[in-house]
């Protein structure tokens, strides 16, 4: 039996674009849509700011697909992001990409001082960190099929009083997997190692 935790690092992200006809234009080119969602992130992290969550399951697993059988882990965060700062309300805590203050009864400490602390800093990362450092450097970056249906607007109107419209199977290219190198994903599994997650602590 294999101790793993269970984190799905699959980034899927919503980047406006518009409808592409088939045949008509290529697709939008991943890499840079993945490179301009990310400036665009930023940016709106720094002018109006986002809320985020991150849900945590592990375990033991004993199968190829890391299904966890035996949980040990159950770790639910959310944050408001403004700029630098991230402020989690429900535990009572500010914290910036290196530092943190938690209130703990009627003192506030310092995040890293606490167990749960550490645990949160290592696990918990700001998201608009991990879009930039996936748009530097992604091994694989692919277009995801789309659930959105195109705007019946945008579909292209027959002319003429005897034309006939083309069959048109329009795609919108609005979600992107972004697939990280091994050496990064080591990276984010040696902070969760070093979390404690892995021993059930």
């Amino acid at each position: 039996m294999l101790r793993m935790l269970n984190i799905p690092l699959l980034l899927v992200l919503l980047v406006s674009s518009s409808a592409i006809g088939a045949g008509v234009e290529p697709a939008p080119d991943p890499v840079k849509a993945i490179r301009s969602a990310a400036k665009d992130f930023l940016r709106l992290t720094a002018k109006q700011g986002y809320a985020t969550q991150l849900a945590i399951s592990g375990g033991m697993a004993n199968s190829v697909s890391h299904k966890i059988v035996d949980q040990a882990v159950d770790e639910a965060y959310a944050g408001l992001v403004r700029g630098p700062l991230m402020h989690m309300p429900e535990q009572q805590i500010f914290r910036t990409v290196d530092k943190g203050a938690l209130f703990d009864g009627d003192i506030w400490r310092k995040l890293q001082s606490t167990a749960d602390g550490k645990k949160l800093d290592r696990l918990f990362a700001f998201p608009e960190r991990i879009l930039s450092e996936a748009a530097k450097k992604p091994q694989k970056v692919e277009w995801l099929e789309s659930e959105d249906k195109v705007a019946s607007d945008d579909r292209k109107k027959p002319t003429g009083k005897t034309a006939v419209a083309e069959r048109e199977e329009n795609r919108l290219y609005n979600k992107l997997r972004v697939t990280l190198s091994d050496k990064t994903a080591l990276q984010y599994f040696i902070e969760v190692q070093n979390s404690g997650c892995l021993s059930g602590g």
